[in-house]
C-alpha cells in the first residue's frame, strides 16, 4: 500500500511539472496574436480554456478516453498553428469512426513529443514538416509516431528546457503506468533530413 501511495504521489508530480510549461507558452502564443488578430485571439482562448477545463478537471482520475485525448491533441495542434508561417506544413491523422474502441489512457503522454517536434522541427525560413500519425492496431493498443524536418540544433539548447523536461517526465510516467507494456522508438535523421519517434502502447492490464 505505501508504494503504491508513493508511485501515485510521483506521478502526480510529473505530471504537475508538464502543465505549467505548456499553458504559459500558450498564453504566450495568443498574447501576441491579440496585437495582429483580435477574432482569432478569441477563438484561440476559447479553445485553450477547453484544453484547461480538460487537463486540470478531466483527467484526476489518472485517466481519460482516448478520443478525448486526441480532441486534446487536436486543439494543442491547432493552438501551435498560431504561431507558425507558411513555410510550415503540419499533418494531424488520428481515427475518426465513431464505431470504433473507445478505451482508456493515461493522460498527456502524446503531447511532449508532438510539442518537440515544434520545438525542433519548426523554422521561420526554411521549408518544413511535421506529422503526427496516431492508429489503433487493435481495441487495446495505440501507436503514435511523430515524424518531424530536423533542423540544426540551438547552442544553448540542452534538456534542462522545458521540453527536455517534459519528455524525461513522460518517460518516467511510461515506466510506471505501463511497465513492460510500452515501446519507444526513435530513427537516427534519414536522407531526407527527417526524425521520427513512435510510442506503441498495450493499453491492457
Amino acid at each position: 500500500e505505501l508504494e503504491r501511495r508513493q508511485v501515485a504521489t510521483e506521478l502526480s508530480l510529473l505530471k504537475a511539472q508538464i502543465n505549467p510549461h505548456f499553458f504559459f507558452n500558450t498564453l504566450n502564443n495568443i498574447y501576441a496574436l491579440t496585437l495582429l488578430d483580435g477574432e482569432r485571439a478569441r477563438a484561440a482562448l476559447h479553445r485553450l480554456s477547453r484544453m484547461m477545463r480538460y487537463v486540470l478537471y478531466e483527467t484526476t482520475a489518472g485517466h481519460t478516453r482516448l478520443s478525448q485525448e486526441i480532441s486534446f491533441l487536436r486543439d494543442y495542434i491547432e493552438l501551435m498553428h498560431l504561431r507558425l508561417t507558411d513555410q510550415v506544413q503540419v499533418v494531424f491523422e488520428a481515427p475518426t469512426d465513431p464505431a470504433a474502441p473507445d478505451p482508456y489512457i493515461a493522460p498527456m503522454l502524446f503531447q511532449p513529443y508532438v510539442e518537440n517536434a515544434f520545438k525542433h522541427g519548426v523554422s521561420a525560413l526554411t521549408p518544413s514538416c511535421i506529422t503526427i500519425s496516431l492508429r489503433q492496431p487493435s481495441a487495446q493498443q495505440v501507436e503514435m509516431c511523430v515524424r518531424n524536418t530536423l533542423l540544426p540544433v540551438r547552442p544553448n539548447a540542452d534538456a534542462d528546457e522545458p521540453g527536455g523536461i517534459g519528455l524525461a517526465n513522460t518517460q518516467r510516467r511510461l515506466d510506471l503506468l505501463y511497465p513492460g507494456r510500452h515501446a519507444l522508438r526513435t530513427t537516427t535523421p534519414t536522407l531526407t533530413n527527417e526524425y521520427e519517434v513512435c510510442l506503441s502502447l498495450n493499453l491492457q492490464p
